[in-house]
């Protein structure tokens, strides 16, 4: 059993965790809402080491314990699964479930690659994943990535697994496969801490749910007291037809016209899209939205086809003339191409308008402060201080805000959108 008890946690003047108190129980799967900003990953940084509580206690197994650092969570034996996964994509899938092997190998000494390979194997269909272990993780879909990330935390013996947004870039049959391993998870006793913003899956998956509002509990208890719609008015303080009200638009000319379009994932595409208009584009994962949408922002090759702006035929070949024809692209990984992780919320806004905060030969520090301000309450991002943190230590839907903020910054005319809710809750959808 873990327990966390009246945990309080702020940032400079923003209090992140108000008193939270919450119990995970053996063989239970237990989900963790909320809004973005809520303290989700913050509560969550504090059972793994990574950030000290300012108030509280965690107990394992009715003992209390600290984690000074996440080595010391670690030891503990919880394991946490981020939304952006941390797998070495240039390894075998095997390699990367044991790699704390390594440290033994030298010059002299090596890893046997075969023992290695087999004890991967047998792991692997311990737990119904059955895929070549020496398989290089970069030929996984997302979906077996999560999977080969879970297998590689439980061969470290593992017991509790905290699995933070596991289904945001998986198909249907991916998030069916990770279910029934997060169920026989729960069978064999483990702890499963479950975030997530898709309300269906909290349903029909978790045992126990607790809804995070501002950094308090607003209800902890068995999911069949809670219904979808309750759930949302705890997260929110709103009903779902309050969140989603339908909306005209004034329909215009067309904007884009792509004419038998081929590249790398997809081939022969046309469509229009007219000014005012929002085209979806559906398909499942591996289907070629991702590299159409890259191939129309000059990111992917284009084979053949032609693609017209504003009336114009256009050929885009890199992302400085999509920007100079303002179009715009929201990344599907935002963590690799969305966000310069080193930099603070406010200079991630503002990187695509460096001439209007270029004072002389030096960044103006208060036109800087001056835009980006603007765009985090515009978009309602969560920082106790954008000037001063870093995007990277936001929570992963405020990193996505903060994307999105930079592209509106820049006053686009046409907005490419590459599953932009992707870790964004219920409430910042609208």
């Amino acid at each position: 059993m873990l327990e966390v008890k009246n945990i309080a946690k702020h940032f400079g003047g923003v209090r992140a965790l108000k008193g939270v108190s919450i119990t995970f129980n053996d063989g239970e799967i237990h989900g963790v809402v909320g809004e973005n900003g809520a303290g989700k990953s913050t509560l969550m940084k504090i059972i793994s080491g990574v950030y000290p509580p300012d108030g509280g206690s965690i107990l394992l197994d009715g003992q209390t314990v600290h984690f000074p650092t996440p080595i010391d969570s670690y030891n503990a034996g919880i394991r946490i699964v981020y939304q952006e996964l941390s797998l070495i994509r240039s390894l075998s899938i095997a390699k990367n479930m044991f790699i704390h092997r390594f440290r033994g190998a030298s010059a002299f000494k090596f890893v046997d690659e075969k023992s290695v390979n087999i004890d991967a194997e047998r792991m692997l269909k311990d737990w119904g994943i059955h895929i070549d272990p020496t398989t290089f993780v970069s030929q996984l879909s997302m979906g077996e990535r999560q999977l080969v990330e879970i297998a590689r935390e439980l061969s470290t013996g593992g017991k509790i697994i905290i699995l933070d947004e596991p289904t945001s870039s998986l198909t249907f049959k991916e998030i069916d496969h990770l279910f029934q391993v997060v169920r026989l998870l729960r069978d064999r006793g483990y702890i499963v801490i479950f975030i997530s913003h898709r309300l269906n899956e909290v349903s029909e998956l978790v045992v126990r749910i607790t809804v995070l509002r501002d950094g308090e509990v607003m209800a902890s208890t068995e999911t069949k007291n809670l219904n979808a719609e309750q759930i949302c008015r705890l997260i929110a303080g709103k009903d779902t037809s309050e969140l989603f009200p339908k909306t005209e638009a004034k329909i215009g000319e067309v904007a884009l016209e792509v004419n038998s379009l081929s590249g790398e994932g997809f081939r022969d595409i046309s469509f229009k899209v007219h000014w005012g208009e929002i085209l979806g584009v559906a398909g499942l994962v591996g289907a070629g939205r991702s590299e159409l949408v890259r191939s129309l922002y000059g990111m992917n090759e284009v084979f053949q086809g032609e693609v017209h702006l504003d009336g114009e035929k256009v050929r885009i070949a890199r992302p400085e003339q999509a920007i100079d024809k303002k179009v715009g692209l929201l990344t599907e990984d935002r963590t690799g191409e969305g966000t310069f992780p080193e930099l603070n919320v406010a200079k991630n806004l503002v990187v695509l308008k460096m001439k209007e905060i270029i004072q002389g030969i030096f960044l103006s520090e208060a036109k800087i402060k001056q835009k980006a301000g603007g765009l985090v309450k515009k978009l309602g991002i969560v920082t106790y201080n954008p000037g001063v943190q870093l995007v990277s230590e936001l929570s992963g839907g405020n990193q996505q805000k903060a994307v999105l903020g930079r592209l509106i910054g820049a006053k686009p005319k046409l907005l490419l959108l590459d599953e932009p809710t992707r870790g964004v809750d219920v409430n910042s959808k609208t």
